[in-house]
C-alpha cells in the first residue's frame, strides 16, 4: 500500500477529532460562529441578547470544526463526518438563531411563555449530545476495521434479475394509478380523501422501489460510458430520475423521500462513477430547497396548487394562510429547533403526558403492517406526539392528530424524558463510524452503491423519526440491497485495496 493510502487509512480508522480538523478549522469555526452571533445580536438586540446564545455557540463551534474541514475539501464530499458536520452546523447553530431572529413558530401551536428559555434548554441538551457524538465517534473509530471482502457484480445475473424486478415494480405503480382512473385521478384522491390510500402500504412499498432500482441498473450497466460522459448529460439523467421519483412516490405527499433519494443518487455517482464537483452539489441543494417549498403547496392544497403556483400573489396569500412559507421549509422541514423547544416546554412545565417508554420505536417497525393487524397496545408516534403537544387523552384519529417530525432529540424526549436526549447521540456516532468503514472498499465493490444510503441515514437520524427512516430504507435501500445480494459474488479483498477517497481530495489530514 502506498504512502497516500496509508495516510488515508490512518485518518479513517484513527479519527481523532483534532487530527482531522487542524487548528485552522478550529479557528475558522470559532471566528465565524462568533461573528454570526455578533451579527444577529446587532440585527435585533432586544430579542437576541439572551443566554440561549451560549449553548448555541458552543454547539456550533464544536460541530463547525468538522464542517469547515469538509468545506475546505480536507474531507471527501461524501465523508459522513463532513456531511454530518455541515448539516449539524445548520441544525444546531444556524437554525436556532434564525428561529429566534424570525420568531418562527408552528402555526397550530401556542407560543410557550419565556420562549427563549426553552430554546436555550433545548440547545443545552443538544450541546451535550454533540459532545457525546464526537466522543463516541472518536472512541469507536479507533477500533474500526476495513472490510475484508469484496462484492463483485455478476453482470449476466444482474441483468436477468433487473429484467424481472423492474417490470414488476412498474406494473404495481400502473395498477395503483389505474385504481384511481389515472395519474390525475390519483392526485385528486390525494387532494380530497385523507383515507384514499389506507391499506395500500405494501403496494406503495413495491412501486416506490422502481426509481432506486432503475438508477442502480443504469449506474452498473452504463458505468464505463458514464465515466467518460461530460456532466451535462449526467445532470440530465439525474433530473429525469427526480421526475421518476415524483411519479413513483412523490405524488402522494412524500417530499422528504424524494430529497433523500436525490442525495443518495448524487453519492452513488460520486463513489461509483466519478467525483461530483462541489458547485454542482450546491446547485442541486438549492434546487431541492426550492422543490420542498413549492411542493408544500401541493401537500397543503392538492391539485388546486397548480393554480396557486401560477401567481406569485396567490402563492404569498396561500403560504400565509396554510403556513407553507419559505421559513417553515428552512426551519420546519430542514431543522427541528422550534418543535423540540416547544416539546421540552410541554414535558417539563405542563406535566400532561405519559412517556412512551420506547413504544414509538416499536411502533415504527410496525409501520408497514396493515392497521387492522397492528396490536392495539402499541401507540403510534402520531398518538404520543399529539398527547405531548396538546395533552393526555387529546389524540383523535378524526379530529386531532399531530403530524410533526421531532428528530433524534425529540423522539428521545417522547419516549424517555429530556434526560435521554444526549445519550441518543451515541447512536449517531456509532452509525457514522460504521458508515466510514465502508469508505475503503475496493473500487469495484458493489457496496459503494449502498454507502450513500448509510451516509443519508446519518443525516436522517438527526433530522427524522425512526418511522421515517424505516420507510425510506424499505422503499429505497432494501430493494437495492436485495438485488445486489442476489447478483454479486463475495470474494476476499485484495491486500492493497484502497477506498474511493483520493489523496488529492483529502490533503495532509493525517499530518494535521
Amino acid at each position: 500500500m502506498n504512502t497516500h493510502s496509508l495516510q488515508i487509512t490512518n485518518s479513517l480508522f484513527r479519527p481523532r477529532w483534532f487530527h482531522e480538523a487542524n487548528n485552522l478549522d478550529l479557528a475558522l469555526s470559532l471566528c465565524v460562529s462568533g461573528a454570526v452571533i455578533l451579527f444577529v445580536c446587532a440585527l435585533n438586540p432586544e430579542v437576541m441578547l439572551h443566554w440561549f446564545l451560549i449553548p448555541v455557540f458552543i454547539s456550533g463551534a464544536l460541530i463547525g470544526v468538522e464542517f469547515f474541514a469538509w468545506l475546505r475539501n480536507r474531507l471527501d464530499l461524501f465523508d459522513p463526518v463532513g456531511l454530518v458536520g455541515a448539516y449539524g452546523y445548520y441544525f444546531f447553530f444556524v437554525a436556532p438563531l434564525l428561529t429566534a431572529l424570525w420568531q418562527f413558530h408552528t402555526r397550530e401551536l401556542l407560543v410557550a411563555p419565556n420562549w427563549l428559555d426553552w430554546m436555550g434548554g433545548m440547545a443545552t441538551l443538544n450541546c451535550a449530545g454533540v459532545i457525546i457524538y464526537l466522543g463516541t465517534k472518536t472512541f469507536l473509530g479507533r477500533m474500526n476495521r476495513a472490510p475484508k471482502a469484496v462484492w463483485h457484480v455478476q453482470h449476466n445475473r444482474f441483468v436477468h434479475l433487473m429484467a424481472l424486478v423492474l417490470p414488476i415494480t412498474a406494473l404495481v405503480q400502473a395498477f395503483i394509478f389505474s385504481k384511481f382512473g389515472g395519474i390525475w385521478g390519483f392526485m385528486e384522491a390525494f387532494s380530497t380523501d385523507s383515507k384514499a390510500f389506507d391499506g395500500m402500504g405494501w403496494q406503495f412499498l413495491i412501486a416506490e422501489a422502481f426509481p432506486s432500482l432503475l438508477a442502480v441498473f443504469v449506474l452498473v450497466y452504463k458505468r464505463n460510458a458514464l465515466r467518460r460522459a461530460p456532466w451535462t448529460p449526467i445532470a440530465l439523467l439525474a433530473f429525469l430520475f427526480f421526475v421518476t421519483k415524483l411519479v413513483f412516490g412523490g405524488l402522494h405527499g412524500s417530499r422528504s423521500n424524494t430529497v433523500w433519494l436525490m442525495l443518495w443518487l448524487c453519492g452513488a455517482i460520486h463513489v461509483w462513477i466519478k467525483p461530483v464537483p462541489r458547485h454542482l452539489v450546491a446547485i442541486g441543494i438549492a434546487f431541492l430547497v426550492v422543490f420542498m417549498y413549492v411542493y408544500g403547496f401541493y401537500k397543503a392544497q392538492g391539485v388546486d396548487a397548480l393554480g396557486t403556483l401560477q401567481s406569485s400573489d396567490e402563492m404569498h396569500t396561500t403560504a400565509n394562510r396554510t403556513g407553507r412559507t419559505f421559513d417553515s421549509t428552512l426551519l420546519g422541514d430542514f431543522a427541528r429547533s422550534e418543535i423540540q423547544a416547544y416539546l421540552l416546554y410541554r414535558l417539563v412545565e405542563v406535566h400532561d403526558y405519559d412517556y412512551a417508554g420506547g413504544d414509538t420505536y416499536l411502533g415504527a417497525f410496525l409501520v408497514m403492517v396493515p392497521k387492522t393487524l397492528r396490536p392495539d397496545w402499541v401507540p403510534s408516534k402520531v398518538q404520543k406526539g399529539t398527547e405531548a403537544l396538546y395533552g393526555r387523552g387529546e389524540y383523535s384519529p378524526e379530529y386531532l392528530r399531530a403530524s410533526q417530525v421531532y428528530g433524534l432529540a425529540g423522539e428521545a424526549m417522547l419516549n424517555f424524558s429530556p434526560f435521554a436526549v444526549p445519550l441518543g447521540f451515541a447512536v449517531l456516532g456509532f452509525v457514522v463510524v460504521k458508515t466510514r468503514a465502508l469508505q475503503l472498499t475496493d473500487c469495484n465493490d458493489a457496496r459503494r452503491l449502498l454507502l450513500p444510503f448509510y451516509v443519508t441515514a446519518c443525516i436522517l437520524i438527526l433530522n427524522s423519526d425512526l418511522d421515517n427512516i424505516i420507510v425510506f430504507f424499505l422503499t429505497t435501500a432494501v430493494p437495492v440491497l436485495a438485488v445486489l445480494k442476489m447478483s454479486t459474488r463475495i470474494v476476499s479483498a485484495p491486500p492493497a485495496s484502497a477506498g474511493f477517497i483520493e489523496a488529492r481530495r483529502l490533503p495532509s489530514v493525517a499530518a494535521s
